[in-house]
């Protein structure tokens, strides 16, 4: 084994070369101390370089066996720790605990991690602790300004003015500038006020581990596992096992992330395996085919721009392409993959176009029921639903060609619908009217059909949502949310008539107030016995259960256990739904779900809360297991989300009531559960974050301008700010396939006239929003170059403005920095984590770390502690 050794530091320095540098680091302890002694009392202008070598000199041989040098990690953190607690500038203590994280990092296993860390631990429901270690300057750092160049848009009798549309323009360098100016700004800060919080919260989700329990699924006679960062398939027979994926694994040039993959599907024959996986931040996929009867097999092909596949009969692959430029899935693709082919080949990539959708505003997906004899190709919009079928079958003499489907029910506004298949029928689900789901049968001999040929067999219950649906030869299982609570119902066949009978009907509930259920692939259409379910909690990550089919017995088979500083009890939290009354309207309920420290929360108005939201697309958000949370509410947060209209938690009416010319509803939604929350003195401005992302960005930057002093600190991620300039652009990706959610502004001058009223861009111009901005709380905005779903320069043009509005109220005082009393706007922009944000640890570490911070900041700048 090589020993750790020192590496000598630069002799340009003049610094060290009084020492002789130590052949083991773990020999001679008391010279490190005395090196660190003599950088604080002889680094002047070398000091920063000297500390970075010192540094860099005492990290880990890569190579060295890891368990081998658990006895040297050992000493060095116990001498880190002890220096740590020691007077040195915040230089060398910043290089101090770089070096410690960098020690700690070398060490992947968990206990041994937490024997030589003696900082392990954290102090847990003690607000001051996080506040003192962050600092409020006397004076605000001052903020970048862009520069105003002339540019208008004239519709329907109204001049829009956009003194900052030039920031559009990725290619000019002036908007580079500003990107450049804007990150400057946001790291000066945290350098300056928050970095000793930050690199302690850094360091405490680093120390984060969670064990999942083992996955498998039974597809094809076959057992799906997932284990130490395998995917693997064991015949259920005979165990024989095979290693089908690697996490990290190449393939094709691709370094393939098992995180990322979003379909996959084995070939009838199982002679080959594929799937989708997402390649990069601006969500590009590739599809990729292996076979499995050779280990190490080649690739068989890989198809760019695919979004979705599926396997029919005699090696028949389906696929779906994804336009780059409108990111629109709009092409249906079949595949013959034959043995003996292989990639580059030129019989590879003959492809049979199916289906090819020409209206922007649909959007194109495939799916085979579970009993295998039908593929569905979808053609969806924001209103209304087309499905084209094809019978799948072995005869190669009637082939599937792009002329031989048909069309299940011709495509009417405001019918959505999604469509199984059992024994002679298919199984429609459908919104008929904008209403809830719900469940018809007809003949899959139906061609061309209307709506009034479906046999109603299931109707919908107020107030709920099938979330998702699993149809086995005898049973139906139903995933649905009622009244907001979530349960699952098995349908089974009567067994005189071989139809499924809604009177053996058996529903299943869960004792948890709050609480998140996902069914799992679930293969096997013959399948009697049962199915799995993962269900997880605020206070509990993922346990995974089986249920049966036959008397809904559940089976707890695994659950994930976490590790490290942030490991709670369950029981000692309380989690609840309050149902807020509307203000506008008090027979009108809203959802508002509740987590905290039973003994965090005294109900007298400063407990520290951060409320999340979003209400857009029918999307149901549950407050969930995360670390972020968790972290907060050990420092005695409540942590709450507000189910306003625009989501789907109450039924397709609570969509519908907040989308188009509702929208408003949602904003309203939000700060009623706001003010319920100071009513009842949970919480009180000086205390509450508001956070969103995407649509709940839009909320969140809404919220910050007309009820500003409601609020201590805003993070709004990605946020949908310049919505009208946005819904006016057909150029933009998504803007016509969303006119269903928003409405058209070129066309109807109503929906103009309304998005007006509540878009976060345009509200900066109205006198009496710009009367209040003094009162504005702190801001975080962040946005990424490479997301097309809210592109960069609409949070980049709304903190523009905002920041000019800004500094005209001061007179041009630099946006009131003679104090520090001026709201703090922070906006953080990247070239790589496109809309959903980072996935690898070491960014959502340093994100997750960054966004608390600045929830602290703001909760000890509203409440003055010092």
């Amino acid at each position: 084994m090589k020993s750790f050794r020192v590496q000598p530091l630069s002799s340009t320095l003049g610094v060290i070369n009084q020492y002789n540098l130590l052949n083991s680091y773990t020999s001679k302890k008391i010279n490190f101390t005395q090196k660190i002694n003599y950088y604080k009392n002889n680094n002047n202008n070398n000091n920063n370089i000297s500390l970075k070598n010192l540094s860099s000199s005492l990290l880990f041989n890569s190579n060295n066996n890891i368990n081998k040098i658990n006895n040297d990690n050992n000493n060095n953190i116990i001498i880190l720790n002890s220096l740590l607690k020691r007077k040195y500038s915040s230089s060398i203590v910043n290089l101090l605990s770089d070096l410690k994280e960098k020690i700690l990092d070398k060490v992947e296993n968990f206990e041994d991690k937490k024997k030589i860390d003696f900082d392990f631990g954290l102090n847990k429901g003690n607000l001051n602790y996080y506040l003192e270690k962050v600092s409020i300057p006397k004076k605000s750092l001052p903020p970048p300004i862009a520069d105003q160049k002339p540019y208008s848009l004239e519709i329907h009798g109204t001049t829009l003015n956009d003194p900052y549309n030039w920031l559009r323009n990725i290619e000019d360098p002036k908007v580079l500038k500003y990107i450049e100016n804007e990150n400057k700004y946001k790291d000066k800060f945290t350098k300056s006020y928050i970095s000793p919080l930050s690199r302690k919260l850094r360091s405490v989700f680093k120390r984060v581990f969670i064990d999942h329990p083992d996955e498998d699924e039974i597809i094809n006679g076959y057992k799906m596992i997932i284990k130490n960062k395998n995917l693997f398939r064991q015949r259920v027979s005979d165990g024989y096992t095979q290693l089908l994926l690697s996490d990290g694994e190449k393939i094709a040039g691709y370094e393939i992330n098992l995180r990322d993959i979003i379909v996959f599907r084995f070939s009838r024959d199982n002679s080959f395996f594929s799937f989708v996986t997402e390649v990069d931040s601006s969500e590009n996929k590739v599809c990729i085919i292996k076979k499995i009867s050779i280990p190490g097999a080649p690739v068989v092909d890989v198809i760019k721009n695919c979004s979705s596949i599926e396997w029919g009969k005699n090696n028949d692959l389906f696929y779906v392409e994804h336009d780059l430029v409108f990111h629109r899935s709009h092409k249906i693709f079949k595949k013959s993959i034959k043995n003996n082919i292989k990639l580059n080949e030129e019989e590879v990539n003959q492809s049979e176009l199916m289906i090819y959708e020409e209206n922007p505003a649909y959007y194109l997906d495939i799916y085979v029921p579970k009993d295998g004899e039908y593929i569905f190709y979808l053609s969806n919009c924001k209103i209304s639903t087309l499905i084209y079928y094809n019978k799948l079958h072995d005869n190669p003499s009637e082939p599937i060609t792009s002329k031989s489907y048909k069309i299940m029910l011709s495509r009417v506004d405001n019918l959505e619908y999604y469509a199984e298949h059992n024994g002679d029928e298919f199984y429609i689900f459908a919104n008929a009217n904008k209403g809830d789901l719900n469940i018809y049968k007809v003949k899959d001999t139906i061609e061309n059909g209307k709506f009034h040929d479906l046999e109603l067999f299931i109707p919908s219950e107020a107030q709920s949502m099938i979330k998702d649906v699993d149809m086995y030869k005898d049973y139906l299982v139903l995933n649905d949310l009622h009244k907001f609570q979530p349960r699952i119902r098995i349908i089974s066949k009567n067994a005189e008539t071989n139809r499924f009978d809604k009177s053996l009907e058996k529903i299943i509930t869960f004792p948890h107030k709050i609480i998140e259920l996902s069914m799992g692939v679930n293969g096997g259409y013959e399948n009697n016995e049962h199915f799995f379910l993962s269900y997880c909690t605020p206070t509990q990550n993922v346990i995974r259960t089986k249920i049966s089919l036959k008397d809904g017995t559940i089976t707890i088979l695994g659950e994930s256990i976490e590790r490290g500083p942030l490991t709670i009890n369950p029981d000692a939290f309380e989690t609840d739904i309050l149902w807020v009354p509307s203000k506008s309207d008090p027979s009108i309920k809203i959802p508002l779900s509740i987590c905290y420290n039973k003994k965090a929360v005294r109900f007298d108005g400063k407990t520290p809360c951060v409320l999340h939201g979003y209400g857009s697309y029918g999307t149901v958000y549950s407050l969930l297991y995360n670390v972020e949370d968790l972290l907060l509410m050990n420092a005695g947060f409540i942590v709450a989300r507000a189910h306003v209209r625009g989501g789907s938690e109450l039924g397709r009416t609570w969509y519908n009531d907040g989308k188009l010319l509702n929208k408003k509803n949602t904003f309203s939604d939000y700060i009623d559960c706001v003010e319920y929350l100071f009513e009842n003195k949970y919480t009180s401005p000086n205390y509450l974050i508001g956070r969103g992302s995407s649509a709940g960005g839009l909320l969140m930057c809404n919220v910050a301008l007309t009820y500003p002093h409601y609020f201590s600190g805003i993070i709004s991620q990605v946020p949908f700010a310049d919505v009208l300039t946005s819904m006016l652009d057909e150029s933009l990706p998504l803007t016509i396939h969303e006119y269903g959610e928003w409405g058209n502004p070129n066309l109807d001058k109503q929906v103009f006239n309304y998005i007006k009223q509540y878009d976060p861009y345009i509200l900066l111009d109205d006198p009496n929003i710009q009367s209040s901005l003094k009162s504005l709380p702190n801001l975080y905005i962040t946005c990424s170059t490479s997301d097309y779903r809210v592109p960069f320069w609409q949070p980049l043009k709304w903190v523009a403005k905002l920041r000019n509005k800004l500094k005209s109220l001061t007179h041009g005082d630099d946006n009131n920095n003679n104090n520090n009393n001026s709201p703090l706007i922070l906006l953080g922009i990247d070239d790589d984590s496109g809309h959903f944000g980072p996935n690898d640890r070491n960014s959502l570490t340093k994100k997750w770390s960054f966004d608390l911070s600045f929830i602290f900041y703001s909760i000890k700048k509203s409440t003055n502690k010092k």
